[in-house]
């Protein structure tokens, strides 16, 4: 079995590695790996939320017309009002 002490060495929290210029406030709530082809941006993590509940996400975006880094913040955007609502 592996714990959450485990996935957090795994995945990178917010802030960090592949996330750092993402999800740069309080950062502990994310922990997720990118991922990128063309014309695909891809992110699949944990996410904990206002209320303490731990969610698992995969967010998958491809044959998109804006740059990966449009798409990037979008998808944060989106996690972020997940994170405040749930």
């Amino acid at each position: 079995e592996f714990g959450m002490d485990r996935i957090k060495t795994i995945f990178p929290k917010g802030g960090v590695g592949t996330l750092s210029n993402y999800y740069t406030n309080d950062g502990d709530y994310i922990y997720a790996k990118t991922g990128t082809l063309s014309g695909v941006v891809s992110l699949s993590g944990y996410l904990y939320t206002r209320k303490g509940k731990l969610l698992l996400f995969s967010a998958l975006v491809n044959n998109h017309q804006s740059s990966a880094t449009e798409i990037r913040r979008l998808v944060e955007k989106f996690l972020l009002g997940i994170r405040e609502k749930y």
